[in-house]
């Protein structure tokens, strides 16, 4: 059985396709994907795919790049997510320090943050790690 572990259908470039990239995936046997947010707004997004197709499903978090526009509430909102059943990981969370979006220190403040919330709530990460081996 093949997992696509990490993707992003929810972004608009997918917007005309949709359909027809899932109906792909299927016939080269493609048996669930993991579609994963980026920040709390496209975790929602992701959550929603997940809803609307059975054989995807949802990561959600904050990705290194999006942590300096993270707001107070949104590790709350983002393990509010993780109530639903169809939400399966904490991800897309990690460091970049290759192209530095967002501050270092804010990336891994973040990154630990939602570390504790996958291991308090018992789920997966799904990790980007970018020139930050050492680091991460």
């Amino acid at each position: 059985m093949l997992i696509d572990s990490h993707a992003h259908i929810d972004l608009p470039e997918f917007d005309k396709d949709r359909d027809q990239v899932m109906a792909r995936a299927r016939e080269w046997g493609v048996r669930a994907v993991i579609n994963v947010g980026l920040d709390a707004t496209l975790s929602l997004n992701a959550l929603a795919m997940a809803k609307k197709y059975d054989d995807v499903f949802a990561a959600v978090g904050c990705h290194p790049h999006e942590v300096a526009k993270m707001k107070e509430g949104d590790l709350k909102s983002l393990a509010e997510l993780t109530k639903d059943s169809r939400v399966v990981a904490i991800g897309e969370i990690g460091l970049d320090f290759y192209r530095n979006l967002s501050p270092r220190e804010s990336q891994l403040e973040a990154f630990k943050k939602q570390l504790d919330l996958a291991v308090e709530l018992g789920l997966p990460v799904a990790v980007h790690c970018r020139q930050a081996h050492r680091e991460m």
